[in-house]
């Protein structure tokens, strides 16, 4: 059977809810915002406080980070209060980092390669490693031009795929290796 903790009276929610220790492994999926890629400097503040706020045990932000502290001074700190398990997700996070940042280059490879006929519009492929991916602050500009180059075809497509992020760049993907007629055997 599950461990089972109440808050403390002082808690908000203390006569409504509990807290279980799983006896199972259980994933956790993060809700919210992306944590940071930790080599980033303009973000470096938040990867920390994203780091100190998931894996250190709080009440109160001053459990975290005391006042004449930065957010990154804080995390060298708190580090040692983070179990083995929890540093091991956070290596992990920063792969999964990598790997979109790599996934998105072999893209730019292959529709480089790929003939002067291609379909995709480059305008169209992800910048993840550019910019910020939780910025909420987007060069209009920019989306005036990615929208003017957007044409009816390619606006069907998208739709056709439900708006999912991941089926829009296996879709591009796909077209582009499939243009480069190297599989052309396959059909």
């Amino acid at each position: 059977m599950n461990e089972r903790y109440t808050f403390e009276s002082a808690h908000p929610q203390s006569s409504s809810h509990i807290v279980m220790k799983h006896t199972n492994p259980v994933v956790p999926v993060l809700i919210g915002p992306q944590i940071p890629r930790k080599e980033r400097e303009e973000t470096g503040e938040r990867y920390s406080r994203a780091l100190l706020t998931s894996f250190v045990p709080w009440r109160s932000v001053h459990d975290l980070c005391a006042l004449n502290q930065t957010w990154t001074e804080a995390l060298e700190v708190q580090k040692p209060l983070i179990s083995p398990a929890s540093l091991k997700i956070i290596e992990n996070i920063q792969l999964l980092h990598e790997c979109k940042h790599d996934r998105d280059e072999h893209l730019r490879q292959v529709l480089v390669e790929a003939p002067s006929d291609n379909s995709i519009d480059p305008v169209l492929i992800p910048n993840y490693y550019e910019e910020d991916q939780n910025t909420e602050e987007d060069d209009p500009e920019q989306l005036l031009q990615m929208l003017s180059t957007v044409n009816e075809a390619t606006t069907n497509a998208y739709s056709a795929l439900n708006g999912n992020q991941e089926q829009r760049y296996l879709y591009d993907a796909l077209q582009a290796i499939d243009n480069t007629d190297r599989f052309a055997l396959l059909n």
